[in-house]
């Protein structure tokens, strides 16, 4: 854990406020951390108007990653107002012995439950859609048939995907337990309060509210995937339009989400378990090691969508073929002169044809 410094300790201790609750990270990592949340919240736009402009990528999958990408926007979303509003905070320390700060700091309280609120859902909703995905693909190559991807289908995926996160969150925000988490297992937002009592309730609310489904995540499209792998190659196929002709070639991309997913995240759930392990804060290398596992988590966690991007946009023919074709014919349709300059120039050589004449 990185310690406050004494003056910050002597002004929370001044102001009644639990000093635990504040922990200084350094400029570069809510940099790094800002920088991916906005390079995923552009991503995550780029995916949603192509889905929008390009009728020729919309299949059954390209619409549920249009829903995972409306999960992952606002996690970057909220994972920048936590880095904001943790900037905010580290200026607030200046102004820490007016009368009125008191109040400032309750504010930014208020918008750390409420960011976390935000996260704490988009994040398991991200988890959910992933595996739907998942789901969705294997049975569409093994086993090929309208109710997985009919409008029934697609209601239960709603409900998963979104109820149950929301279910979850809201029983969290009732019971009091969303708050500042003091960097336990998030970069610069909040998430999990980390002075609930028992201690162990902490652990069981992370595990409860995010971990647990991240593993489940894990473990479900990694297994999913291999297997589809498998299968493609026991059949000597190469693209998933082989086998079933409702798909693309290009939804072959979707065997990286789970990779991506895994060097995206891979580095919060190792921090997870090295915070709860014992040798963790016995071990000068292991908090080392957490420094540099927190940045990784910061760009990683906030990141998902734009990688996304460069997977189903940049590596995707039909898209970029398609966002060409539309920037060439917007380019072809604009006049090089206007019909007013036109007609203005027209004048102007009659003009000189009589003079000349």
């Amino acid at each position: 854990m990185v310690l406050l410094d004494m003056e910050h300790y002597t002004t929370m201790q001044a102001l009644n406020i639990n000093a635990s609750t504040f922990s200084v990270l350094p400029d570069y990592t809510l940099a790094l951390t800002a920088t991916s949340c906005c390079m995923s919240i552009f991503g995550a736009i780029f995916i949603i108007v192509t889905y929008c402009l390009l009728p020729g990528i919309r299949n059954f999958p390209r619409k549920l990653l249009l829903y995972l990408t409306l999960a992952d926007i606002l996690t970057a979303f909220g994972n920048l107002m936590g880095t904001i509003r943790y900037l905010i905070l580290k200026d607030g320390e200046k102004i820490a012995n007016n009368s009125g700060t008191i109040f400032y700091y309750a504010s930014i309280n208020e918008v750390c439950v409420i960011q976390s609120f935000i996260t704490t859902f988009s994040n398991m909703a991200s988890f959910f859609w992933t595996v739907v995905i998942a789901v969705y693909m294997f049975t569409a190559v093994v086993h090929p048939s309208q109710v997985f991807k009919g409008v029934k289908a697609e209601c239960v995926y709603h409900l998963l995907s979104w109820g149950i996160p929301g279910a979850i969150t809201i029983t969290a925000l009732a019971l009091n337990v969303l708050g500042e988490e003091n960097s336990i297992g998030t970069g610069s937002w909040c998430w999990i309060r980390s002075d609930l009592e028992p201690p162990v309730m902490t652990s069981i609310w992370m595990v409860l509210a995010g971990k647990g489904w991240e593993i489940m995540c894990y473990l479900t499209t990694m297994s999913l995937y291999c297997l589809l792998k498998l299968i493609l190659w026991r059949r000597r196929m190469s693209y998933f339009s082989s086998l079933n002709n409702e798909l693309r070639e290009e939804d072959n991309n979707f065997m990286w989400v789970w990779f991506v997913l895994y060097l995206l995240r891979i580095w919060g759930t190792v921090r997870f378990f090295l915070n709860f392990s014992a040798i963790s804060n016995n071990s000068e290398h292991i908090g080392k090691a957490q420094f540099v596992l927190l940045n990784m988590q910061g760009v990683g966690d906030s990141g998902q969508a734009f990688w996304n991007f460069v997977i189903f946009c940049l590596f995707d023919k039909s898209v970029r073929k398609g966002i060409a074709g539309r920037c060439r014919t917007r380019y072809e349709s604009v006049p090089l002169i206007s019909p007013v300059t036109e007609s203005i120039l027209d004048k102007e050589i009659g003009s000189h044809s009589v003079l000349e004449g």
